[in-house]
């Protein structure tokens, strides 16, 4: 098998954990968008839940989380909203997923710092963060995704960030 068969091999086969990771993210839009957790309350529950009644999240997190996003939690809620549609989309359909597994490893690695000494799993958070790294530096668009038509009639991306 040549070295070009043998990556687009790699990325077909990540492509189905890339895809994967897109219908994870979009069924927590859909189950976060349903329960309200994308309003300045929700967002606030939220973190009321994962720190207090969960007990997770280290110190130097919480102070973070604090200082930032629960001084503008609306805001937030508005941002956390369209971020994961994006990534979930971008990683169905194979879009910018460069960009998108990036953006999906630090959702993850997110979730694993903020339940990190909680009451929660946290290796879930591990095993997705990983996965999302890997779909994010392969290009694994380039399989069953759009990227791959972008490739076709563009080439390269600059700096293979993009496609």
């Amino acid at each position: 098998m040549s070295q070009s068969n043998e990556a687009q091999t790699i990325r077909r086969v990540l492509s189905v954990l890339r895809i994967t990771l897109g219908v994870i993210l979009l069924v927590t839009w859909y189950e976060n968008w349903t329960k309200g957790t994308y309003t300045a309350d929700g967002i606030a529950g939220l973190f009321n839940y994962i720190f207090n009644d969960n007990g997770g999240g280290p110190e130097f997190y919480r102070q973070f989380v604090q200082s930032t996003i629960l001084q503008a939690p609306g805001l937030f809620a508005a941002f956390q909203l369209v971020a994961e549609l994006l990534l979930a989309l971008g990683l169905i359909f194979g879009a910018f997923t460069p960009i998108a597994g990036f953006g999906a490893m630090l959702f993850f690695f997110n979730l694993f710092l903020a339940y990190f000494g909680g009451n929660e799993w946290i290796w879930t958070y591990v095993l997705l963060t990983s996965a999302a790294f890997a779909v994010a530096f392969t290009q694994s668009g380039r399989a069953f995704g759009i990227d791959a038509y972008l490739y076709q009639n563009r080439g390269k991306s600059p700096m293979g960030l993009l496609w």
